[in-house]
């Protein structure tokens, strides 16, 4: 997957809650939220479109309606998994032991954490 940038993140948040949508519909929702010129939102999808990260469905007259290819749950997984990599060298462990060095985690959160572990056993 290539890398989606942090505005081309907010097209595919739009996206993924609307399932399918057209560009003006987008635009509507990033224009209230972001303050974003319309001009700005077409090229972030057609970024995404080149990408692969999303596609057009269907035509209707001039408009194109757009839906994702990459779900979120993949998504979430594939900058999980790069964010481990790049600062703590793909280890879990080295991420949770920074995070409660650093009290990151609550007693709650580690607490939690342990019976999650527990119950994986």
């Amino acid at each position: 997957m290539e890398k989606i940038s942090e505005a081309e993140y907010e097209i595919m948040k739009v996206l993924w809650e609307k399932g399918e949508t057209t560009s003006l519909e987008i635009i509507d929702v990033l224009e209230k939220q972001k303050k974003w010129n319309p001009n700005t939102i077409r090229t972030l999808i057609t970024r995404l479109l080149k990408k692969k990260a999303i596609k057009i469905v269907a035509k209707e007259g001039k408009t194109y309606i757009y839906t994702y290819v990459i779900g979120k749950d993949e998504y979430i997984e594939q900058e999980s998994t790069n964010f481990l990599t790049k600062l703590y060298n793909g280890s879990i462990n080295n991420m949770l032991v920074n995070f409660v060095k650093q009290d990151k985690l609550s007693k709650k959160d580690i607490s939690d954490l342990m019976k999650l572990i527990e119950s994986e056993e």
